[in-house]
């Protein structure tokens, strides 16, 4: 993959659109139709409504839709309630919402916190574990 564009470009593909793509120099990227993509970008954000296949490189994604390949988000990875993603899946930090889905091999780059814990889990005060 080719190094995160430092430019403000914005690409979106609106709902009902269809687009096989390999995308450069795009800075965010919002997907709210279907996309075969392979990109690298500052920001890539899943719609509800969209679909994905492809091999997606970003700093911080945002899913809540469907996501199917290879995603690498080196800071912050979100799966919104409606997000699935089937694959190879790579983050930093890792927020899941009840109902948010994974599978596939998963593996963390290393962030700060406690990347495998889902944000919705209850933890146990003492123990700072998720609570059984």
């Amino acid at each position: 993959m080719t190094a995160v564009p430092t430019n403000d470009s914005y690409l979106s593909v609106g709902e009902g659109v269809e687009i096989a793509a390999t995308i450069e120099r795009c800075s965010r990227i919002y997907v709210a139709g279907k996309a075969r993509l392979q990109t690298t970008c500052k920001s890539f954000v899943l719609d509800a409504n969209g679909r994905v296949e492809g091999t997606i490189e970003c700093e911080t994604a945002e899913v809540r839709g469907r996501f199917e390949g290879e995603i690498r988000a080196t800071q912050r990875l979100i799966v919104h309630e409606t997000g699935n993603i089937e694959g190879e899946i790579r983050y930093g930090r890792l927020e899941v919402a009840d109902g948010g889905r994974l599978t596939g091999r998963i593996e963390s780059l290393g962030g700060t916190g406690n990347p495998a814990l889902p944000a919705s889990s209850p933890v146990d005060p003492y123990r700072g574990r998720p609570a059984v």
